[in-house]
C-alpha cells in the first residue's frame, strides 16, 4: 500500500474558484436562485451617497440568513461564525464577513424582505408544479417563547415600579436645579443610599400590606427597582417600556406577563402545561406540503386566524377560485370564519366539535346518550337519538344563533332516566349562525369526512418537520414582530428543502434513464 502525499502546505499555482469546491447539490445554489428573482435595488438605494462606513448589500445578508434557516434556524452569532469557516456561506457573501450584530440587525430591520423571500420561494414552487392552490390546509401549533415562567410580572407591580421611578426622576431633577448636575454638594437623602432604599421599600410595603400576594414585589422586581433607583437612564427606559406591558394587560386580560417578552402569552402546550408560548399559523398547499402563508399570533386560540391567512394568500397570489377547498380543525369553527368562506364561495371543511372528539378518541367511556351519539337527519330536519326516535320539534332563538330540537316521545322510552331524567324530555341545542350550522351538517356526512382526511396528511407534517427535524422547540428571539420573522425563515427553509428534494429526484431519474 502507498500513502498519498501530504499536500496541505503546498502552494496552489492556479487560484481555485469557490464554486468548484462546493458540492453541486448544496443548498447555497438554490438560495442563489431565490436571490436572483428579488429586486434588491429598492432596499439598497437608501445607502447610496450617504456618509459613514460602507453597508453590506442586502442580497448578501438575506442569502446567509436563508442558508442559516435551512441549516437549522441558526442564530445570528452562529451564521457570523460560518461566514468565516463554511465555503457555502463564503460563496454567498463573496468572501465578505458581516458580523453577528449586522446579521441580527438585518433580520430586525427588514421583515418585509424576508416576507418577499417567502413569496418568491412559493412562486418558484408554483412554476415547478408544487403549488396548485386547489386544496389548502390551515393549522396552528404552540412553540415556546424565549421567556421564563420564573420571571413574571403583574400589572400592579408595573404600576408600583413606574410610580417609584417617576418620583425618583422628579426628585433627581429638583436636586439638579438646586445643586447642578455636576455640583460638588451631594444631598444626604440621595435615593441610591441604602437608607433611602430601605425607606422606599417601607413605603411600598405599607401601601400594599392589605393587597393580595400578586401585588407585592418579588425578587426579580426588587432587582429592577434597585437598578432603576441607581440608574436614571434605566428608570426612564422602564417608564417608556411600561406602557407596552400595561397595554398588553388591558388587551389580553392576562394576570401576569413575562419580563423578557411581554408579547408572549400564557398558552397550554401539547402536554397541557401552561407556558409563555407563541401560536405559529401556516396555510399549506395540500398537493406538496409547501407552506404558502405563514404568520405568528400571540392569541391562545385559533378563532381569529383563518381569515388573515386567506387574505395573505390572496394578496400575494391572486384571488382564490370559487370552490377551492379549505381545511381547518375545530379551533377555527366560528360564525365569522364559516360565513367568510360561504361569502367567498370557498368550499370549506372545518371540523365540528363532534368530529374532532371522534378523531382524537376523546371520552371512550363517555355517556352513550351524549350529544355525540345523536345523528342529524337532513331529510327529516331533526336529530335521531340512539333509540331511533326523532327530535322533530325545533325552536330558533337569539336571532337565529340558537336552535333547539326536542321530542315529546321520551315518556315512552325505557332509557328515559339514563338519557334525560325521569320527568324531562331530551333536547339538543346547536349554537351558531346558519353558515356554521350548515358546516356542521356537512361535516357529518361520510363524503365530507373522507375529503377532510386530506388535511391531516398535509398540514401536520410541516410542523413535525420544523419541530423534530429542524429541532425548533423554542424561539431564539423576543417580541411578536421579530419572532414572526424567525418563524417565516423556518417556513422558507421547509419549502426550500421540498424544492431541493424534488430537483434531486428529477436529476436521479434522468441519470437512470440515460
Amino acid at each position: 500500500m502507498v500513502l498519498k502525499l501530504n499536500k496541505k502546505r503546498q502552494e496552489i499555482l492556479v487560484p481555485l474558484r469557490l464554486v468548484e469546491l462546493i458540492p453541486e447539490n448544496d443548498f447555497c445554489f438554490l438560495v442563489e436562485n431565490v436571490l436572483e428573482q428579488i429586486d434588491f435595488e429598492k432596499y439598497n438605494s437608501k445607502f447610496f451617497k450617504t456618509p459613514g462606513q460602507k453597508a453590506y448589500d442586502r442580497e448578501i445578508l438575506l442569502g446567509i440568513v436563508l442558508k442559516g434557516a435551512i441549516d437549522g434556524g441558526l442564530s445570528g452569532r452562529e451564521v457570523g461564525r460560518r461566514v468565516q469557516t463554511d465555503l457555502s456561506y463564503m460563496y454567498l457573501t463573496g468572501m465578505e464577513k458581516p458580523n453577528f450584530r449586522t446579521i441580527n440587525r438585518f433580520k430586525k430591520d427588514y421583515p418585509e424582505l424576508i416576507d418577499e423571500a417567502l413569496e418568491t420561494v412559493v412562486k418558484i414552487a408554483e412554476k415547478e408544479d408544487l403549488v396548485r392552490l386547489q386544496q389548502i390546509s390551515i393549522d396552528g401549533t404552540k412553540i415556546k417563547a424565549k421567556a421564563s415562567v420564573n420571571k413574571i410580572v403583574t400589572e400592579d407591580v408595573i404600576k408600583i415600579l413606574k410610580k417609584q421611578f417617576q418620583k425618583s426622576l422628579e426628585k433627581d431633577n429638583e436636586e439638579n436645579d438646586l445643586f447642578g448636575e455636576n455640583g460638588d454638594i451631594i444631598p444626604s437623602n440621595k435615593v441610591t443610599d441604602k437608607e433611602s432604599f430601605e425607606k422606599i421599600m417601607k413605603e411600598i410595603k405599607e401601601e400594599t400590606k392589605d393587597s393580595k400576594n400578586h401585588e407585592k414585589l418579588n425578587a426579580q422586581s426588587l432587582k429592577i427597582l434597585k437598578k432603576g433607583l441607581e440608574d436614571k437612564e434605566y428608570a426612564q427606559k422602564f417608564i417608556d417600556k411600561s406602557q407596552l406591558y400595561l397595554d398588553e394587560f388591558e388587551k389580553t386580560g392576562q394576570k401576569s406577563l413575562s419580563w423578557n417578552d411581554p408579547e408572549a402569552h400564557w398558552m397550554p402546550g401539547k402536554d397541557g402545561r401552561m407556558r409563555f408560548n407563541y401560536n405559529p399559523q401556516i396555510a399549506v398547499d395540500s398537493h406538496s406540503g409547501i407552506i404558502i402563508s405563514a404568520g405568528l399570533s400571540n392569541n391562545p386560540t385559533d378563532h381569529y386566524e383563518l381569515i388573515p391567512r386567506i387574505k395573505d394568500i390572496e394578496s400575494k397570489y391572486g384571488q382564490l377560485k370559487p370552490g377551492t377547498q379549505i381545511f381547518a380543525d375545530n379551533g377555527y369553527s366560528t360564525d365569522e370564519n364559516t360565513q367568510y368562506l360561504k361569502d367567498k364561495c370557498l368550499d370549506g371543511y372545518i371540523a365540528s366539535r363532534k368530529l374532532s372528539r371522534k378523531a382524537k378518541k376523546y371520552n371512550k367511556k363517555d355517556n352513550p346518550f351524549s350529544k355525540d351519539y345523536f345523528i342529524f337527519d337532513l331529510e327529516k330536519d331533526g336529530y335521531i337519538c340512539p333509540q331511533g326516535q326523532i327530535l322533530n320539534h325545533k325552536g330558533i332563538y337569539k336571532n337565529g344563533l340558537k336552535t333547539v330540537y326536542w321530542t315529546n316521545n321520551c315518556k315512552y322510552c325505557p332509557e328515559r332516566i339514563n338519557c334525560c331524567g325521569k320527568y324531562r324530555n331530551r333536547t339538543i341545542t346547536d349554537y351558531g349562525n346558519p353558515a356554521k350550522i350548515e358546516m356542521q351538517r356537512k361535516m357529518e356526512t361520510e363524503e365530507a369526512q373522507e375529503i377532510y382526511k386530506i388535511r391531516s396528511k398535509t398540514v401536520e407534517w410541516p410542523f413535525g418537520n420544523i419541530k423534530r427535524n429542524m429541532k425548533i422547540i423554542e424561539f431564539n428571539t423576543t417580541g411578536l414582530e421579530r419572532t414572526d420573522t424567525e418563524f417565516k425563515l423556518l417556513a422558507i427553509a421547509h419549502n426550500m428543502k421540498i424544492i431541493q428534494n424534488v430537483r434531486q429526484n428529477q436529476i436521479t431519474i434522468k441519470k437512470q434513464n440515460t
